[in-house]
């Protein structure tokens, strides 16, 4: 236990450290600040070739950030210098790989989902319960939020191939289990709660502090009811920059210290 609560705390500090890694981590929200703006348009023909290309941005910028904030974590962790270029070069060398693990992972656990659907549609007919069913199961799913955080790890630690760093992984995992359950666990809570928190601020700021108001929130999924709403994602988004290094930082000093790296990231001293 003493492990897990150096991780939060040495993950914390290391954050603040560089500021670069803030640029990495914001880049998601860009995309959600400019679908929460809505404009007025005609759907002609150039309508979908609009669509395609801002989707086709928004699933750029998402890796962009997810490969290269482990990555700036990791360097800084062991102190090693890092530039903006050097980041975007690591991205796009290691993308293919991200790739293939997503997909793994998501033929991996779609049995796990088409199950919750199953049992949503049929307890619960109505399409908006479906969403609160999944965030619900990616939340239990959060226990193993460290086997994706290890695997891309040693992509760029170790320049280890798909099957090799998910082995790896496994290893790790299965030795530290109640640690690194533990902590994927708090971590979806803190996020989770703070998303919470971000919608009941946004409904009584905008319903001017009526409590009454907080009776349309969904609770379990706030982004249902505000997922258009600017405010909304303003407060959420700044909650999400810091938690995506956060997490990262987290996952990487316990990577670096259950792996036996050379450089111990918990005998720091700045």
């Amino acid at each position: 236990m003493a492990d897990m609560f150096l991780f939060i705390q040495y993950g914390w500090k290391n954050i603040w450290k560089r500021y670069t890694i803030w640029l990495f981590s914001a880049l998601p929200i860009f995309d959600q600040l400019f679908r929460a703006i809505q404009f007025k348009h005609e759907e002609n023909w150039l309508w979908p070739f609009l669509y395609l290309t801002e989707e086709t941005i928004s699933i750029i910028l998402i890796f962009i950030c997810y490969i290269g904030v482990p990555y700036l974590v990791y360097c800084y962790s062991i102190r090693k210098p890092v530039t903006i270029h050097e980041t975007l070069i690591t991205v796009m060398k290691f993308s293919g790989r991200v790739i293939g693990l997503f997909f793994l992972s998501l033929l991996l656990f779609s049995p796990f989902f088409l199950l919750v659907v199953f049992i949503s549609l049929k307890y619960s007919p109505q399409s908006p319960h479906i969403p609160n069913s999944l965030v619900i199961a990616f939340d239990m799913l959060s226990a193993f939020a460290a086997l994706w955080q290890f695997s891309i790890a040693g992509f760029f630690i170790n320049d280890w191939g798909i099957w090799q760093s998910i082995k790896e992984a496994w290893a790790l995992f299965k030795n530290h289990f109640g640690i690194l359950a533990m902590l994927g666990i708090i971590l979806a809570v803190l996020l989770r709660s703070y998303n919470i928190a971000s919608g009941i601020f946004t409904v009584l700021i905008q319903s001017g502090f009526n409590i009454t108001s907080l009776s349309k929130l969904n609770y379990i999924n706030p982004n249902t009811n505000l997922s258009n709403n600017l405010l909304f994602v303003l407060i959420s988004g700044i909650g999400q920059i810091a938690y995506i290094p956060f997490s990262a930082s987290v996952f990487i000093l316990a990577y670096l210290k259950y792996s036996n790296a050379k450089v111990h990231p918990l005998m720091w001293r700045r």
